[in-house]
């Protein structure tokens, strides 16, 4: 069974997944707690999530059985006194052997008084996992704009350019089609 979720509010939910049951959550400007237990083998979660100005989230993945996989990818855009705390908990469970969990977290600060919070968490109770975690902060790439404005752009636009690749790599890889082109027409339409 696939589970695809589309979320734009605030999402507090407790989900569990059996035997080759899968749930990909794809996340705009949406607080959330959630938990997620992988009870059974080859259960995989996904969430993605875009965060424009700020949203606290807390996900917490629980492997119960052997062979599941999980992957937490928060990407932000902060402005202003906008701040953004992603908290992401993995926990691999005894006598799971096989599993592959991932997160990141990349944030983009156009302000000095914008903040980005990221707090990963791996609880590994078990040999033979796969387990990972990286966090990026920081502006807007220099060269690139400076690239593009000597190919005639003006710094505005630019900037625009270099967000709107920055967001739309969120869901690039989401499984759902239909998904994919409902988060590229609000990155499209959003004004940063």
């Amino acid at each position: 069974m696939n589970n695809i979720l589309f979320v734009s509010e605030n999402i507090s939910q407790r989900f569990s997944l059996a035997e080759n049951e899968r749930l990909c959550i794809l996340s705009f400007n949406s607080p959330g707690n959630i938990n997620v237990e992988l009870c059974g083998e080859g259960a995989v979660f996904e969430y993605r999530s875009l965060s424009l100005l700020g949203t606290e989230q807390k996900i917490h993945v629980m492997h119960k059985a052997q062979n599941t996989k999980s992957f937490l990818f928060a990407r932000h855009i902060l402005n202003d006194n906008s701040k953004a705390i992603f908290n992401g908990i993995v926990e691999a469970g005894r006598h799971c052997a096989n599993i592959s969990s991932r997160q990141l977290v990349n944030s983009i600060l156009l302000s000095p008084n914008a903040k980005a919070i990221s707090k990963p968490e791996l609880k590994i109770y078990c040999d033979e996992v796969e387990c990972s975690h990286g966090n990026t902060c920081g502006g807007l790439d220099g060269e690139a704009l400076f690239f593009l404005q000597s190919r005639g752009m003006d710094l505005g636009a630019a900037e625009k350019i270099l967000l709107h690749a920055f967001a739309a790599e969120l869901a690039k890889e989401h499984p759902d089609e239909e998904q994919r082109e409902k988060i590229a027409y609000l990155i499209n339409n959003i004004s940063i």
